[in-house]
């Protein structure tokens, strides 16, 4: 059967830039585009139907497990997850992409499942994303407070832990996450927390992320973490 006779958008959809797709309620892809089944190691995006992030070649079990907790997250709590992946890729390639992850409702707006998509991020697009992101994040800014911070000129030079840290410090994760994805002990994190806040000279952690993020360092990612395979939840909205 012509699958652009049965679903004529889909020549309209798959024109869109980025890599988007839909999966049932059990995490079963429904449909992708072209471009992420490229990406996924599959030549035709209906080659996916009916598989599982568990049946992606080069995915880990480990992987494939955190992509369906955060489909179930999405689908339980009717909230959408903005997510920084960062993977190799079937080519062998790293790639770092920002999805978004929301439920998929049918026509009595009940939920059937979740629809992703997801740009790539390179260059100038990744610096304005991390900066959008942590600007709209749940932080509030005082405007004397910030005018202050932008007079400054802070000359800070992190290691590499204490880049990562702070990147996760400045998108809202607490500790216990941050232990977590960096694996390391939630005292060693707060160890760096308090590290930061002395070379930040800052008298609380929310003046070091307002610091932070006024100097500019929530608009990159650590080149550590871009060669480290991660699923960040960045935001939850």
């Amino acid at each position: 059967m012509d699958t652009h006779s049965t679903h004529p958008s889909l020549d309209i959809l798959n024109q869109l830039p980025g890599c988007w797709g839909c999966k049932d309620i059990n995490s079963v892809f429904v449909y992708v585009n072209e471009e992420y089944s490229k990406i996924i190691g599959f030549n035709n995006p209906l080659d996916c139907i009916g598989f599982t992030d568990f049946d992606i070649p080069h995915l880990s079990d480990k992987y494939a497990y955190i992509f369906q907790q955060q489909d179930l997250q999405v689908m339980t709590t009717e909230k959408r997850l903005r997510i920084l992946d960062i993977h190799p890729y079937a080519d062998g390639s790293w790639r770092v992409h920002l999805f978004t992850k929301t439920a998929w409702r049918d026509n009595n707006s009940k939920i059937i499942g979740t629809i992703f998509s997801g740009i790539e991020l390179k260059d100038t697009s990744l610096l304005e994303i991390g900066h959008w992101l942590c600007r709209s994040s749940e932080i509030k800014y005082q405007q004397e407070k910030s005018n202050h911070f932008n007079n400054q000129q802070l000359n800070i030079f992190l290691n590499t832990r204490e880049s990562e840290v702070l990147f996760l410090l400045l998108y809202g994760k607490k500790p216990q996450y941050i232990s977590k994805t960096l694996q390391l002990a939630v005292k060693t994190v707060e160890n760096y927390v308090v590290r930061l806040r002395d070379k930040f000279n800052a008298n609380s952690k929310g003046e070091l992320i307002e610091l932070a993020l006024d100097a500019g360092f929530g608009s990159h990612i650590p080149e550590s973490m871009l060669k480290t395979q991660q699923s960040i939840i960045l935001r939850e909205y």
